[in-house]
């Protein structure tokens, strides 16, 4: 996307890295109740006075509006129809029972479509695979879509990033990116991807010299880092939820070997990483404003689109990130202790600013698809790039 600032032009562009296995298909509630449930975190009795209530209300004060504001916004044209329904009922459609769960690469067949769909779920994530066959994928997606209950969404991010601007009413939101300025903020949102060499490419040549700003999740983090020897890449997997300074060790790196410098030639000064429990912005210095309320507008539109309200219901959301952790394990961090009533901790490294707070998860999902998007337009909707002098 493109974003324009009145008379000074602003870009965004959102672009989707590899193919969707089942048009991004919703995680039913049970799966996510079930992985909540192994993290053995009690929650505390709902209401104003509970942790969860106490922190919505501090968000609330905290997230304000930038002083500039976008106000033209240019989508890319990646776009799809998304077909939302229960994935057990799909796999039983196709004649398949539930086995063994594997990770695949690239989908072959249905066989292997159950055993990617069993190893996520399991995993409590969503993924999105590359599928070879082009008849037997459009077999399962016709299938998909002719199930009684399934429900069709436009999808794809660019689209749902450009509708998630679209909802506010001083913004024009536009489709065409073509012949975009020199120097326009630029914002890539990445997705599920397998392919190594591709993200490499992406790392040292293609994209992250010229984008300002990225969002991604932990799959997509740890998988950079694996594919670019960055820090932790020895791990397989997260184990659970994802280690906070083993994150921000990975996000630092980003920034300090591919990030905008004065002896480097790249204008990523922006990271926007978001998983199911807690979300953290890290910036280079210098370059944005307005970043404690980004983060928390990011977070706080997780809680209500999942539960598909118009504010945080206290008694339908669970803090569940942990109360306190380590800001790197690749130097002596700090120790942060996270309180309910200030919900965004903030520390800065070697000219990096880092802004964390947890995610008032839903406990009973209406929908899921399509909130990482969500997530990265809304703070970005709150964030301020500071001019180039």
């Amino acid at each position: 996307m493109a974003l324009w600032r009145g008379s000074a032009y602003a870009g965004f562009l959102a672009l989707a890295v590899g193919c969707v296995l089942l048009l991004e298909p919703q995680l039913p509630g049970s799966a996510l109740r079930s992985l909540w449930s192994s993290l053995q975190l009690a929650p505390a009795p709902p209401g104003p006075g509970s942790p969860e209530g106490r922190l919505a209300a501090a968000w609330d004060a905290l997230i304000v509006r930038p002083a500039r504001r976008w106000r033209r916004v240019a989508v890319g044209v990646n776009a799809c129809v998304d077909v939302v329904l229960s994935g057990v009922k799909l796999l039983q459609a196709l004649g398949r029972s539930p086995g063994s769960g594997k990770d695949h690469t690239i989908l072959h067949s249905r066989n292997d479509l159950e055993e990617a769909f069993v190893h996520f779920m399991g995993k409590g994530a969503a993924a999105e695979r590359f599928f070879s066959d082009k008849e037997a994928f459009h077999d399962i997606a016709q299938t998909a879509s002719e199930l009684p209950g399934a429900q069709h969404y436009v999808g794809g991010n660019a689209a749902l990033i450009g509708q998630k601007f679209a909802a506010y009413s001083d913004l024009k939101v536009v489709s065409s990116i073509s012949d975009i300025p020199t120097g326009i903020p630029v914002h890539l949102e990445l997705a599920s991807m397998t392919n190594k060499d591709l993200m490499r490419s992406i790392v040292h040549q293609q994209v992250f010299p010229a984008v300002t700003s990225l969002g991604l999740n932990e799959q997509e983090l740890l998988f950079l880092s694996q594919a670019a020897s960055g820090p932790h890449s020895s791990l397989s997997s997260w184990n659970g939820i994802p280690d906070v300074g083993m994150v921000s060790d990975i996000l630092f790196w980003i920034l300090k070997e591919h990030g905008r410098s004065k002896s480097r030639a790249s204008d990523l000064t922006r990271i926007h990483f978001h998983t199911l429990v807690y979300h953290i912005l890290a910036t280079v210095d210098g370059h944005w404003a307005n970043q404690l309320a980004a983060v928390a507008a990011g977070a706080r539109v997780a809680g209500t689109q999942a539960c598909a309200t118009d504010n945080i219901d206290a008694s339908r959301v669970s803090l569940r990130a942990p109360r306190e952790f380590m800001t790197s394990h690749s130097e002596a961090g700090s120790r942060i202790v996270i309180n309910p009533n200030e919900p965004v901790a903030e520390w800065h490294r070697e000219g990096i600013s880092f802004h964390f707070t947890p995610v008032l998860v839903c406990k009973d999902p209406i929908r899921t698809v399509g909130l990482g998007d969500a997530i990265s337009a809304e703070g970005l909707f709150y964030s301020e790039v500071r001019s180039r002098s």
